[in-house]
Formats: C-alpha cells, structure tokens, sequence
C-alpha cells in the first residue's frame, strides 16, 4: 500500500517531525531551505533533534548557538561555517567516503534516519516527482526512509534518469517556490591558471572526467577548451557549461554510458539549472553507483581530478583537516583515487598550490602534520601538479618519489624538504 501524499502547509509538514528523531536533509543546490527555517521557528518543540547530512551551501542557520540545545548536525561532510559549531560539541563529524555514506545513513545503518527530507519538482501526470539536483544519498535514503517528507519546488529542475520517487512514496509535501541555493563561479588567478595548464596536458582526448568544485577545478575545466570527445561522471557545474556548448564534453567515447553523463549532484547557478531540466544527455543516478569504485573502475580512460591540503613526500594526501582541527570530510576523493587505479587507462590526479597562508608554508611537507587526516594513501598516490610542475608517482620507490614532489615544491622551501630527506 503506498503513501498518503498528503498536501500540507510547511509549518504543518514539519509538525510530522518529533522530538528525538533523526532527519536526513538532501545537500548542495537542493538544500531545503524554507524546510530549514520552518525548523528553527519549531525549534523549540522539536528540542532535542538531529539533523544529518553532506554538503550545504547555506549558513547553517540551525546551527547558531542560541540552537544548542535544540539541534545537533551529523555529517561527513564538514563546512567552514559548522566548524565552530563542531568544535564547540554541536556538529558531529563520521570519516565516511561518499559512496559509504549511503550505507551509514540509510535503513539498517548506525545512523538510519527516522524522516528523510527531499526537495523535488511537483509531480508529473504519472505520479513521478524529480529529485531534480540532487539525487546522491537523498533518493536511496528516501526510498526506504520510515517518514518521507518532500519540499516542492515549481523551480526546481526536472532531471532526467535514475531521479524519480512516485507520489506513493511520499508521505506528505508541502510548496515552497523559491530559487535553488547556487554555486557561483570562483575566482581564478594566475597560480590556479599555472596549475590548471599542467593538469590539461595530461588529459588525454577522450578521457572521462571526474572534478570538483572551487577554482582549481574551474581553471582547469577552462584550460581544456582544445581537447576532443571528453566525458562528464559525478558532477556538473558551471564551468563545464562553456565545454559543452563547445563540442569539446561531448561523452560519445565513454565506455560505460557513452553519450550521457553520469551525475548525482548539479550545483551551480540558474543557467546550469536550466540547462539540466529535462536534458536527455544527463543521466542522475544515486552516489552507490556514480561513486561505486567497481563501476568507476569499468570507464575506460577514466581521470579524477581532486585537490588537497598538503601532500608528504611519501605522497600520502590530506585534503580534510589541519592537524586535528577537521575542515573538510573525505567526500568523494578515495572513492574516485581507487576507482581510477583499477581503470583501463585511468589516472587520479591531485592538483594543489604548493604553497599556502599567502607563501608562509609549504604544502609540499615532508610528513603530514600530527592528527591530520590521510585522504589518500600513499600506495593510492598517482599525479601530483603544483604551479612549479607534475609528477606521476605511481611505480616509484620511496627516496624517486619523494625528490619528486620536492620539485613540485616551491623553490624557498625544497632546501629544507631535501635536508628532511637527508636525516630521515
């Protein structure tokens, strides 16, 4: 027997939810955000609650202090703006992949969610809602969730593939029209451009790509405007728009999927939102099998691109945290480093400044700082770029690897690197 559906106001959806529960909220453009406010203006009859999930754009509203004891974030996906809330005993942070997150937060999992929140385009004359933007861990969450609550949006994209709920598996909904969260372009500069230059000449034609977001990425995707037949796998953003429009991303030499791109999140501005809305070339399908590293592992040429934090000169990489203080989650990095590594042809790439705080340290480091994070091991490590150079470190003992990456670093700080080598 499926459920209700029932049409209610948003004061009276959120009035489904009780204190206590646990409650998936879906990440990146598609934040609920009306669903959010309405949350805080309950807050005080829903004290105690927790909410879980990736990646928001927003500020974390829930999560001012003055929420402390009503609400608590669980995530595996830590933001600038929940750190501080982190650090003072209201976020939670779980060291999950994105592809395991599924499994973490789904039913049967340690953190299954009691309600999932999904933001959605109205129905269509079959009953079909789109989860429109964001499919990644919302949509197999939802389809098993106890309570399923959808925040409907008139102007939120209908995606096309693996993207739909039926309106009999909605529990209630409630309107809410208004603009998706967006993702705007970032500023690139002249180390980013270097960096971007390097990265491109080792993309062959035809390679699918995997890349994220910020202004490496988007340097990056603007220095391939000369390559042929690339395809897309995880996410779209904005600055592949230009690619497309091109010919240059146009995924016909993709061997698994060829002709469509395989994406679980959409974030960006309204142009890309519009160009995604019943777009047969995109293909949504869930993070258990965009970020599955057996399925990755099948595309031929495949080449993930990621950033990090600092990098050893064992090539182990941390992209997550300072130390101990987490700044960051693993996110899809590990998934797409080993997908790679078990693709015919595949390359995983991490592309980075070699310097940081403005030239005062080096992120090329002899040993990563005590209690941070390994994103990547060591044994995983493949391309490393810096504005100064690229180093494939797959295959290379420890002393080839290591001269290496003091190459990639900047030239103040490789003296130092090299007399670390010497008395390690």
């Amino acid at each position: 027997m499926g459920r209700a559906f029932e049409k209610l106001t948003l004061a009276a959806a959120v009035g489904r939810l009780r204190p206590g529960q646990r409650v998936l909220l879906p990440p990146g453009s598609a934040e609920p955000v009306a669903f959010i406010q309405e949350l805080c203006r309950q807050a005080n009859r829903l004290t105690p609650l927790t909410l879980m999930g990736g990646l928001l754009l927003g500020d974390y509203p829930f999560l001012r202090p003055e929420y402390a004891a009503a609400f608590r974030w669980v995530t595996w996906q830590l933001m600038p703006p929940a750190v501080s809330a982190w650090e003072r005993g209201q976020a939670e942070f779980v060291p999950a992949r994105y592809f395991d997150a599924v499994r973490l937060f789904g039913r049967g999992g340690p953190w299954a969610p009691d309600a999932v929140i999904v933001h959605a385009t109205p129905p269509d004359r079959c009953g079909y809602l789109s989860l429109g933007v964001s499919v990644s861990y919302p949509l197999p969450a939802a389809r098993q969730a106890p309570l399923v609550i959808a925040q409907v949006n008139p102007q939120m994209p209908r995606t096309l593939g693996n993207a739909f709920l039926h309106r009999s598996q909605i529990d209630c909904w409630a309107e809410a029209d208004s603009p998706l969260v967006e993702y705007p372009p970032a500023a690139v500069g002249p180390v980013e451009q270097e960096i971007a230059a390097r990265v491109a000449r080792v993309i062959p034609d035809g390679a699918t790509i995997q890349i994220g977001v910020g202004s490496i990425p988007q340097a990056i995707m603007e220095a391939l405007g000369e390559r042929r037949d690339l395809g897309v796998h995880s996410i779209l953003v904005d600055h592949m728009l230009p690619l497309i429009e091109k010919g240059v991303i146009t995924n016909v030499r993709k061997s698994f999927h060829p002709g469509r791109m395989d994406i679980c999140e959409v974030m960006g501005t309204r142009r890309l939102f519009d160009f995604v809305h019943e777009n047969s070339l995109i293909n949504m399908e869930p993070s258990d099998v965009v970020h599955d590293p057996e399925v990755v592992g099948r595309i031929r040429d495949f080449v993930s691109i990621n950033s990090a934090l600092e990098v050893d000169l064992t090539g182990q990489v941390n992209a997550e945290s300072v130390g101990p203080r987490q700044l960051t989650g693993i996110g899809g990095q590990f998934d797409f480093v080993l997908g790679a590594a078990r693709a015919p042809g595949g390359a995983a790439i991490i592309a980075l400044p070699s310097t940081g705080k403005a030239g005062q340290i080096s992120r090329i480091v002899a040993r990563l700082g005590a209690g941070a994070g390994v994103t990547t091991p060591r044994y995983l490590a493949d391309w490393v770029v810096t504005e100064h150079g690229e180093a494939r470190l797959t295959g290379l003992s420890t002393t080839e690897r290591a001269r290496a990456l003091i190459r990639l670093a900047a030239p103040t700080f490789r003296e130092e690197l090299e007399r670390s080598l010497a008395t390690s």
